[in-house]
């Protein structure tokens, strides 16, 4: 199947225009007014970095796909926690699983529908907790990964999974618990929530004692394992099936060296660079899709 043009290198070529940074005037002025209440009541600041770092944003999904909605041959909902989540399918075949990352939404795969369902797949996509268009307000890493975990074992067996960004710890979490795949895909994955967190101190501005603040939470919360549950660094080694890691120089997001990272730590697992696509269009530029398809179909 080509997709467009087919692909003669492992480096995909520039798209042109860039990425707009996510760190915004509105961006920086929380920063500074979450730094100024931390000296004022660390209590109260660290709530409310607290609040803010489980709370995603609902995004509005992308128009061009919302007809994939109407068009879904499958649709359920599924518990995780106290939450209900939709699941939606197009085709029938080998199933593969799409893990949307924070903020975002399983229709951010759209582009990857009507290839694959074409191919002869089944795609299934949800929205996690409090993303898209599921239940609840806060989540965090522990409740995305239960959501891969009760969506792969309610329509698998998989072929493969593509996961995005931060779905990748998710994924990584559920498969250490059980869930198994073929082939996985991993769009700029992070190398662990240790990163994450500091990519979020980062792109606000907070100081070092509000960001060791927060991190100090999320232990007590959670336990001090909760660095080991989602770093790479200790799952890759444990994780089954074959991985290609899409790793793009110029993403804003997840900076290169960590996916890189993530590539160097995984036995069984290959990389593919591009350019120019940053950390979103990573979610539906052509090569990108064409490159999976190669290696479900066994084209290398």
């Amino acid at each position: 199947m080509t997709i467009q043009s087919r692909i003669s290198t492992r480096n995909a070529t520039r798209v042109k225009g860039r990425i707009a940074s996510p760190t915004s005037g509105k961006v920086a002025l929380l920063g500074k007014g979450m730094n100024w209440l931390h000296r004022v009541s660390p209590a109260l600041a660290g709530n409310a970095v607290e609040h803010l770092f489980f709370t995603p944003s609902r995004l509005p999904a992308p128009s061009r796909y919302e007809f994939l909605y109407e068009e879904a041959e499958g649709y359920t909902q599924l518990r995780v926690g106290r939450q209900t989540i939709p699941v939606y399918s197009w085709g029938f075949g080998p199933t593969i699983l799409m893990v949307h990352g924070w903020s975002g939404a399983g229709i951010q795969f759209g582009a990857f529908v009507g290839p694959l369902v074409k191919a002869g797949y089944r795609v299934v996509t949800f929205d996690a907790p409090g993303h898209g268009r599921a239940q609840g307000l806060r989540t965090d890493l522990f409740e995305m990964s239960e959501a891969v975990y009760r969506v792969a074992h309610s329509f698998g067996p998989l072929k493969a999974v593509v996961a995005h960004s931060i779905g990748s710890l998710a994924l990584a979490r559920a498969m250490v618990d059980g869930v198994q795949a073929e082939d996985i895909f991993l769009l700029a994955p992070p190398r662990d929530l240790a990163s994450v967190v500091e990519g979020f101190g980062r792109t606000l501005g907070l100081s070092p004692e509000l960001i060791a603040g927060h991190r100090g939470r999320m232990e007590q919360r959670f336990g001090e394992s909760v660095w080991q549950q989602f770093s790479f660094d200790t799952l890759a080694p444990e994780l089954p099936g074959r991985a290609l890691i899409f790793v793009d120089r110029d993403d804003e997001q997840i900076p290169v060296g960590q996916s890189e990272t993530v590539f160097g730590g995984w036995p069984n697992a290959q990389i593919f660079r591009t350019r120019g696509l940053g950390h979103y269009r990573l979610l539906w530029h052509p090569q990108v899709i064409e490159r999976v398809y190669d290696r479900l179909s066994g084209v290398e």
